[in-house]
Parts: C-alpha cells; structure tokens; sequence
C-alpha cells in the first residue's frame, strides 16, 4: 500500500516484505526482517488502518 502522506511525504507498506519511506532528503528502504518488534506494529497499524478507512469510504470516493 502506497500511503501520500503530503506533498513532500510518502510511505509505501508491503506488509512481511518492506517499507519504503520517501520524503525531500530520499528514500529510505526497509527490509521487514530489519524492522524492531515496534516498527512491525507501527507500519501493520498503519497499513492496517488506512485499510479501515478507506474501505469505509471507497463506494463513496468511486460515484
């Protein structure tokens, strides 16, 4: 999931695969298997919540 955080920001989660977080000063890849135990709950929370959202939007967004 690519996440546009702004216009400078973006954060793209491929869950158990990596992270890859790009912003003005580059690109930042992670492998999962880099992550701490907090970065795994942080990026699955995260990818897991804007699942949420934008199912709960998406019929919505699409008309």
């Amino acid at each position: 999931m690519m996440i546009k955080i702004n216009a400078k920001e973006s954060v793209e989660i491929v869950e158990g695969v990596f992270v890859s977080i790009i912003n003005e000063s580059g690109a930042q890849y992670l492998s999962w298997e880099e992550l701490s135990a907090t970065q795994v709950e942080c990026f699955s929370g995260m990818n897991r919540e804007f699942q949420e959202v934008y199912a709960k939007y998406r019929d919505d967004m699409i008309q």
